[in-house]
């Protein structure tokens, strides 16, 4: 039996720890203790198993642009999740972003990043191609990066914040001490950074703005579309 399914076991003996049967809940009590015992399984590691993880390629696989970063923070707190970033895994040749949190929502904040990135990169690349053609390698990607800031700022502006319960933010806060004890803070690239703003750049920033209001983000919930953006 593996850690895992150690836990699974021990759920299910505390959930018959609460039958009306006195000698059942002892027998399930202390079934659930010797696992604990055997298994090396504490308080955190119980709390820490009602949280999950689902994970998606990142945009870069070291240091993430700035917008990338804003939009990411915006789904995890629409979704009542933490999220962070890693190396290697699934995309070794790329850095991935995991989310963290209770019940569907990892997958649901998954899907809107991966959605929503689709379509920054898809107009990001229309925008450079219609508007910075004749740009500089350099001032190309930093131009883009300000229409990319201006999309994000829209899509984030009709993102919801999610005020998850205390219980739900304790899950979660065990889950990452446990698997995350050792974490560092990531700051994204900002290719704008010191610079003053000329007319040009500002157009860049404004169109992205505009076309971040066309964005969409729909989910199938038994068999109809849900919107996911307000």
């Amino acid at each position: 039996m593996t850690k895992a399914e150690a836990i699974d076991k021990i759920k299910k003996c505390l959930a018959l720890s609460a039958s009306s049967n006195e000698h059942e809940a002892e027998v399930a009590l202390r079934q659930a203790r010797a696992l604990m015992d055997k298994f090396q399984i504490d308080d955190a590691d119980m709390l820490a198993a009602g949280a999950g993880e689902y994970q998606t390629k990142a945009g870069a696989n070291s240091r993430t642009p700035q917008y990338e970063n804003y939009l990411v923070s915006k789904i995890a707190g629409a979704f009542g999740c933490d999220v962070l970033f890693t190396q290697g895994g699934f995309f070794p040749a790329n850095g991935q972003w995991k989310f963290i949190g209770c019940g569907p929502s990892p997958e649901i904040a998954v899907y809107a990043f991966s959605v929503l990135y689709r379509q920054l990169k898809r107009q990001r690349a229309e925008h450079i191609k219609l508007k910075l053609k004749r740009c500089k390698p350099a001032t190309k990607t930093r131009r883009a990066d300000l229409f990319c800031e201006g999309w994000v700022q829209s899509v984030a502006g009709k993102i919801t914040e999610f005020a998850g319960s205390e219980e739900q933010k304790t899950i979660i806060a065990a889950y990452m001490g446990k698997r995350y004890p050792a974490l560092k803070t990531m700051t994204g690239i900002d290719r704008n950074s010191g610079r003053n703003m000329s007319d040009r750049d500002y157009n860049d920033f404004i169109q992205g703005k505009s076309q971040g209001r066309n964005a969409e983000l729909n989910h199938g919930v038994d068999g109809q579309q849900q919107e996911l953006l307000a």
